[in-house]
């Protein structure tokens, strides 16, 4: 809940309008791995929505059956994919940029998870379903 308020306060500060909704009994993922995967499309959905002049997020984290489900869908200006990979529109090029997106993949995948990504007409939208039981 900590993340979640930190970046709901990161949205509400950009002038973001969103939408979060959390209905899940608990959480059985390790914190790490929770952390990476939310944090990191959070971030990748505040920065996007704050491009646009009226950019947009929403949030959810909600239980069926034994599996969690993440989505966040968000207004976005600019999407760069090569060979189905995201390539970082950031401007700073001294930090490394581009492996969020590759982590989150990676952390699904060892959790034995699914995820997808789709976009169109600057409608963006990552739907990740994890394995949530005890």
């Amino acid at each position: 809940s900590a993340l979640i308020a930190e970046k709901e306060n990161k949205t509400k500060s950009q002038n973001i309008r969103y939408e979060i909704n959390i209905s899940i009994p608990g959480i059985n993922i390790d914190d790490f791995s929770i952390t990476t995967i939310i944090g990191n499309l959070f971030d990748n959905a505040i920065k996007a929505a704050a491009e646009c002049e009226h950019g947009w997020i929403r949030f959810s984290l909600t239980q069926t059956g034994s599996y969690m489900n993440i989505v966040i869908e968000f207004y976005f200006g600019n999407i760069i994919e090569n060979n189905g990979e995201f390539t970082s529109t950031k401007n700073d090029k001294v930090l490394p940029h581009g492996i969020g997106i590759k982590n989150v993949r990676k952390v699904v995948s060892n959790l034995n998870g699914q995820i997808d990504f789709s976009y169109a007409s600057g409608y963006f939208s990552v739907k990740a379903e994890l394995p949530n039981y005890s």
